[in-house]
């Protein structure tokens, strides 16, 4: 597209844009889709969050998958302008329920995290095994826990396997220590230690000093940094992938 074309003249990129919004405004919603992340993301318009709404609904009430979910997106964004956790929630669901396998991974994450809705295992289930049985490495990944959680370890090991099959490290984590993966309470505490060491390293800091200018053995370094990839948390939220989105720009 040529207003994401780099290479093409900042003149040729606003023509195109003025093309496309006007297709968008005749009512193509494809058209409209694209015009509503212009509004998103920039750079040739002007980044208006409450643009991007009305564009991606307009698309979305005509039923563009990929729209409904941008839009769901938005709405559960912290932009004050333009959030609404109940409509994020309800196009959400429409998007999955026509198919939007990302609709469906970032529902199963909020119905299991219970931060934004109830939590509702039975419905976070349902959701990431419609977007792991098309393919996403994440949603396998998130089942693969989930079943452990639960005992069932031949399930457990089934969505760890698929995952890992799509190159997931944090599956292969789980995979390379199988025979020895402790009981879900144990697995549990472990988890929230994990947490907190993930934390350390979210940002990538160098590591610290201890007194008198002596580094942090590199082997334990490794080790800590080894049990932050059981964590398995996905670098970017998994974006849109699907439909060519990402939260931060297409």
């Amino acid at each position: 597209m040529v207003t994401q074309d780099d290479t093409a003249t900042m003149a040729d990129r606003d023509e195109a844009a003025a093309q496309l919004i006007s297709k968008a405004e005749s009512g193509d919603r494809c058209a409209q889709y694209l015009t509503g992340r212009l509004y998103r993301d920039g750079p040739v318009l002007i980044p208006d969050s409450v643009e991007a709404q009305y564009w991606f609904d307009q698309s979305a009430q005509q039923g563009h998958v990929p729209a409904q979910y941008a839009l769901g997106q938005l709405y559960l964004t912290d932009d004050p302008e333009v959030h609404d956790t109940n409509l994020g929630i309800q196009w959400l669901e429409y998007a999955a329920h026509n198919g939007g396998d990302r609709a469906a991974y970032r529902l199963g994450k909020e119905y299991l995290r219970g931060k934004i809705v109830e939590q509702d295992m039975s419905k976070a289930v349902g959701y990431l095994t419609q977007s792991a049985e098309t393919g996403d490495q994440y949603a396998q990944y998130a089942l693969g826990k989930l079943y452990l959680d639960k005992q069932n370890r031949e399930q457990a090991h089934y969505w760890f396997s698929q995952s890992v099959s799509q190159g997931n490290e944090y599956a292969q984590f789980f995979l390379d220590r199988w025979d020895n993966l402790r009981p879900s309470s144990v697995m549990l505490s472990v988890t929230r230690l994990l947490r907190h060491i993930s934390r350390i390293f979210q940002d990538q800091v160098p590591a610290p000093s201890v007194p008198g200018g002596i580094q942090i053995d590199r082997k334990r370094l490794a080790q800590l940094r080894e049990k932050k990839i059981a964590m398995g948390h996905k670098p970017d939220d998994h974006g849109e992938t699907q439909t060519g989105m990402t939260m931060g720009g297409m």
